[in-house]
């Protein structure tokens, strides 16, 4: 069963679910949220897939699903080669090693494949993106970083701003909270955390000065979902072990490969939303 919710995930970009039961290590109940997510709601790319950057080149993913199988769009500009066109395909298992990973033939017949390590990636312009980047053409291998670019924006593309008010907000749940649910920006500029504790029930954390100190700590109806919620659910400082629940997990890290936590996304219950591998 959970295999064929793992199909579902890469086909039809099912990550809009909340969990709402159990510890992740003890049978997670799932609530669906088929909502958009509140960072920035409704964005204006509608083309699914990624924007890749790197010191000289930029690059594009776009994916499109064809007769129930998704295909990957990758165009590459500024290579010492030249441009460089590549179709390519979602390699199974799906985020095996808990990386993206995509694999396929360039236009010139030479092998490709792109694999995206979720982190915080900054490039030479300062700004920061929610993936590091590798590109294999041939033997040739380019590094860089890229972005998520779907009609709709996840709390999780912006991690790494809210790991201060996420650490804050643990800290004071003194280690009995399972999951982070999501985060996001309050009235005023506080951030708000919404956390699952290992019994299951829904707590809301506001904080201030910048996310580093607690302002409020709340229990609060699971029913009380806000846009977004669990669409992923945010494990820190571990890499939980995706045979004890519905989720697939996707490792994320630092640049020199030491581990942040891990996004899960809900392979077992969930409604089609508009983002996809």
């Amino acid at each position: 069963m959970k295999q064929l919710g793992v199909m579902a995930l890469v086909c039809a970009g099912l990550t809009a679910c909340a969990s709402t039961g159990g510890g992740l290590g003890g049978g997670v109940a799932n609530s669906a949220f088929d909502y958009a997510p509140s960072r920035a709601q409704r964005t204006a790319d509608t083309r699914v897939g990624y924007r890749l950057t790197g010191e000289s080149w930029q690059g594009r993913m776009v994916f499109e699903a064809v007769g129930g199988e998704v295909r990957v769009d990758l165009g590459l500009d500024g290579l010492e080669s030249g441009e460089a066109r590549a179709e390519l395909l979602i390699a199974m298992p799906y985020l095996d090693g808990g990386v993206r990973r995509y694999e396929g033939l360039a236009d010139t017949g030479r092998p490709v494949t792109v694999e995206l390590q979720a982190g915080p990636c900054h490039d030479g312009d300062g700004a920061t993106h929610a993936y590091f980047a590798s590109v294999l053409v041939g033997t040739s291998e380019i590094r860089g970083c890229a972005s998520e670019t779907a009609p709709v924006d996840r709390w999780s593309n912006y991690l790494a701003q809210y790991l201060p008010a996420i650490d804050a907000c643990l800290a004071e749940m003194s280690g009995n909270a399972d999951h982070i649910s999501l985060a996001y920006t309050l009235s005023g500029g506080a951030t708000g955390i919404r956390l699952v504790d290992r019994d299951g029930a829904s707590w809301e954390c506001a904080t201030r000065e910048d996310g580093h100190r607690v302002n409020s700590l709340r229990p609060i109806d699971a029913a009380d979902a806000v846009l977004g919620e669990g669409d992923p659910i945010f494990v820190r400082s571990a890499m939980p072990d995706a045979q004890m629940s519905c989720y697939v997990f996707e490792s994320v890290r630092e640049a020199d490969g030491r581990l942040i936590g891990a996004l899960g996304h809900d392979a077992c219950d969930g409604g089609f939303d508009d983002n996809i591998g």
